[in-house]
């Protein structure tokens, strides 16, 4: 009897086993896995997007922090070629102001709206250079070349055109500018511009047998009465015979060159020159300390008969960028110094 016992237990313990492996998980089980799976799921996840918006954040920086290096080595390739940069001093807001002690009339009294007037626009640097001629003008140059032998009067094509030396003045402004519009393409706090007022142009030309045009606003900056610190003016401050107020700042001389600048208002101390021979430019008079872009200028009182050292500054920030806050503050700051190259007396 015993041995049948025994064998009928044996038999419900493996009928009871088979009967619980045919029941499966209970609902309390799924859910418990269900729950651990959606914890590590989830946790996964938030990894995989937080390792995302990092990448693209840190590639907004990189994006940023390049374009600014490549705008400070165009800055500074355009500064060597100057040949006088224009001071904080110079650079006066009041138009009827005539700084006497410096020397200077105020170059922002002689430049175009927006440039010099606008609420949202900053005049941060200023200089003269020395450029090629339009190549249209060197050609009627060629073509009248036998003409500068004779005492004849010049024909028309190449009247008034340094047609010897083939260069002219040009003076350049890069400014701040921080304008806002729902159309602008533009994005970030701030962007620079670069201005430039050139003596000639590719248009300036016009028909064959017809004298070129000078671009309005421009007057030869290094004359013998005047000097580039008195531009436009003669050394009594007096208007000069032939000078017209330049033409409105257009998209054709008033290019953007960067955007994402910074543009936040700094205390003055935040802003420093290297030492007491350099000059802040702006200067705070006019700058309400929107600092995302300025420079020190040294040797400016010369009248570029030496060679000037300036310090370009220039802060860039990645917000707005893809995978940055609009409201964030990114900033990269960037800075060189450039020593001019540029010489004052050339013949043209």
């Amino acid at each position: 009897m015993s041995r049948t016992f025994f064998k009928q237990s044996i038999l419900s313990r493996l009928a009871t086993s088979k009967q619980k492996r045919n029941m499966g998980f209970t609902l309390i089980e799924l859910l418990v896995a269900l729950f651990i799976g959606s914890v590590i799921t989830g946790a996964l996840l938030f990894m995989v997007v937080k390792l995302l918006e990092t990448n693209q954040r840190e590639a907004a920086r990189s994006d940023t922090q390049r374009e600014v290096q490549m705008a400070v080595d165009y800055i500074s390739r355009d500064l060597r070629e100057a040949v006088y940069v224009y001071d904080g001093n110079c650079l006066v807001a009041d138009s009827t102001t005539v700084n006497t002690s410096q020397n200077c009339t105020g170059l922002l009294n002689y430049l175009p709206a927006p440039i010099a007037s606008g609420t949202s626009t900053l005049p941060v640097l200023a200089f003269w250079k020395v450029e090629d001629l339009p190549q249209k003008l060197k050609d009627a140059c060629s073509n009248k070349a036998t003409a500068f032998s004779k005492s004849d009067p010049l024909p028309p094509d190449v009247t008034g055109v340094p047609c010897i030396s083939r260069r002219m003045y040009t003076l350049v402004v890069y400014t701040l500018d921080w304008t806002t519009s729902t159309s602008e393409i533009w994005k970030g706090k701030a962007r620079i511009k670069r201005y430039n007022l050139p003596q000639f142009t590719e248009s300036s030309a016009g028909a064959a047998g017809t004298q070129p045009a000078v671009t309005q606003g421009w007057l030869y900056p290094a004359g013998e009465n005047t000097g580039f610190n008195y531009w436009p003016k003669d050394k009594n401050y007096t208007a000069t015979l032939g000078y017209q107020n330049p033409a409105t700042a257009t998209n054709a001389n008033n290019q953007v060159l960067l955007d994402y600048i910074d543009m936040n208002q700094l205390t003055g101390n935040d802003v420093t020159c290297p030492d007491n021979d350099y000059v802040l430019t702006p200067n705070s008079a006019i700058s309400s300390k929107r600092r995302g872009f300025y420079v020190c200028v040294k040797g400016r009182e010369s009248n570029g008969t030496l060679n000037q050292e300036v310090v370009v500054r220039l802060q860039g920030n990645a917000s707005g960028r893809p995978g940055v806050s609009s409201n964030s503050n990114v900033p990269l700051p960037l800075e060189t110094r450039v020593l001019t190259r540029g010489v004052l007396n050339k013949n043209i």
